[in-house]
């Protein structure tokens, strides 16, 4: 490796700490919109027209949300890389936790509705939908954990 990338990526690597801080806070914020905002207003909208809306928000966000939680489990590996302090360890597990907890349980949710979208009006997915909210609560704590570990090791 040159010089110059080598100083390049030890630049990228100072970072750690405020990027992990930066991201995280952002896919808290991310999480605490979808929560408090989308899905507070599919549960007040007709069935037929709050289930495609789903799909759609799904499928633009879920690739934004687990940038957001990759960037930020990258970053406190470069913060636990500077401070050698285990929490950092910790934190960046729980942000990347929220990727598999995409792949295993929002993914099947979203294709179980993507199948209903026909029958938007059946229980089924009426029990789908209202699910949504405290699936994404999960993602959210995942992410809300990590950003606190972050935001708490790096007061220190």
């Amino acid at each position: 490796m040159s010089a110059l990338q080598s100083s390049f990526f030890d630049k990228i690597a100072a970072q750690g700490i405020p990027l992990a801080l930066w991201s995280s806070i952002m896919s808290v914020g991310g999480g605490l919109g979808e929560i408090f905002v989308n899905q507070d207003a599919r549960m007040h909208i007709a069935a037929e027209h709050a289930l495609p809306e789903l799909l759609e928000a799904h499928k633009r966000s879920k690739v934004l949300s687990n940038l957001l939680l990759l960037i930020s489990g990258t970053s406190g590996l470069l913060a636990y890389q500077q401070t050698k302090d285990k929490y950092w360890l910790i934190g960046s597990g729980l942000m990347f936790a929220g990727v598999p907890y995409g792949v295993l349980v929002e993914n099947p949710v979203a294709d179980q509705l993507k199948f209903l979208t026909l029958d938007a009006r059946s229980e089924k997915a009426k029990k789908l939908m209202s699910s949504w909210g405290g699936i994404q609560i999960g993602k959210l704590a995942l992410a809300a954990g990590g950003a606190t570990l972050f935001y708490w090791f790096a007061r220190r």
